[in-house]
């Protein structure tokens, strides 16, 4: 039994992520929940252990909101105290709830996508964060399945066995059919072409932390940056696929490239959509020696989520304090089991 003791989680956002991290950790010896929020009419108030469906959670009835969960802890706060968010994946929609958790003394691991690699995009939000969460002397990461993992992490950590690296490529297929019903909304299965281009310039459709993903590797590999590009365009049925006509939208086929000087030196390739063949994720290393690596039926995205938020927990507490990237923290699996 892996385990790691002293633990003290309060849990932000109860959606179908939040519950199920929640759940991964209620199996885990030696957490301690402080208690949820959820603003949610139909969350609030409602028994955590209960919406958990575990009896080894104390029946604490779900805060309306983080201010409410983290005060009452507050004058017993501890070092391993941790926030985490499962709430957006834009940085700008979920910034104040992750200074909230810093003011109040946590450390924070989210699932926001942004938070991956938030220089990218939002340089002097990730500037503020990272000055607030050094001087109260917390961590702060960002991280899941992808980013966090696939596209990025397991990348980097295959390159290590290359002498040299000329080229990382990384391809994902998932099939949406298989995957909850908030996927298949985000990747606009059902719409028309038109509904999607709207979706898609709305910024309410496609993959959030692709290039967040892309330049995570460049750093990992030293590379300069000199341009990230993004493309991203639908997959369209050819014939009737699970309840979709042809003609409507399957999914999407998003690509974000990293120009470093005259050359493209990584290329992310996503594909998520309804009745997918063989899904898989193949990372393809062109370098000495070169790598291929295939998993087949890919990595599942929302079970793979909950492990690598639970398990960058302990990564988090023994951090220095600040703005942290799974690039900057050593490689996390499971929990240490403690002597």
């Amino acid at each position: 039994m892996f385990k790691w003791s002293g633990a003290r989680v309060a849990l932000v956002g109860l959606g179908p992520i939040g519950i199920e991290v929640g759940k991964a950790l209620a199996e885990r010896d030696g957490i301690e929940f402080l208690g949820a929020a959820d603003p949610a009419p139909s969350i609030a108030g409602k028994l955590l252990s209960e919406l958990l469906a575990s009896a080894a959670v104390k029946a604490a009835p779900v805060d309306a909101s983080p201010r409410e969960l983290y005060s009452r802890s507050a004058a017993s706060r501890q070092k391993r105290d941790v926030a985490l968010l499962c709430t957006g994946s834009r940085l700008e929609s979920v910034v104040s709830q992750i200074e909230e958790a810093i003011e109040a003394g946590f450390h924070v691991v989210s699932t926001c996508e942004e938070l991956s690699y938030p220089e990218l995009k939002h340089a002097a939000l990730a500037r503020r964060i990272d000055q607030k969460a050094t001087a109260r002397g917390v961590g702060v990461l960002g991280t899941g399945v992808n980013p966090g993992l696939v596209m990025d992490r397991l990348a980097l950590a295959a390159a290590g066995a290359c002498v040299r690296v000329e080229r990382v490529e990384v391809k994902r297929t998932v099939d949406a059919a298989k995957r909850r019903g908030p996927l298949r909304a985000k990747v606009g299965a059902g719409l028309s072409r038109e509904e999607f281009a709207a979706g898609v310039a709305a910024r309410k459709l496609g993959h959030v932390g692709l290039s967040e993903s892309a330049a995570l590797i460049a750093m990992g590999l030293g590379l300069p940056i000199h341009e990230i590009t993004e493309t991203i365009e639908p997959v369209l049925a050819q014939k009737e696929t699970d309840g979709i006509a042809p003609g409507r939208v399957l999914g999407l086929h998003q690509i974000a490239l990293v120009q470093a000087g005259d050359e493209v030196k990584v290329v992310l390739d996503l594909t998520m959509a309804v009745g997918i063949e063989d899904p898989a994720d193949v990372i393809e290393i062109s370098g000495d020696p070169p790598v291929h690596l295939r998993v087949s039926g890919g990595f599942h995205g929302d079970r793979a989520t909950v492990g690598c938020v639970v398990n960058a927990i302990p990564s988090i507490v023994h951090a220095p304090a600040g703005l942290h990237t799974v690039v900057s923290l050593p490689l996390f699996g499971l929990f240490p089991e403690e002597a």
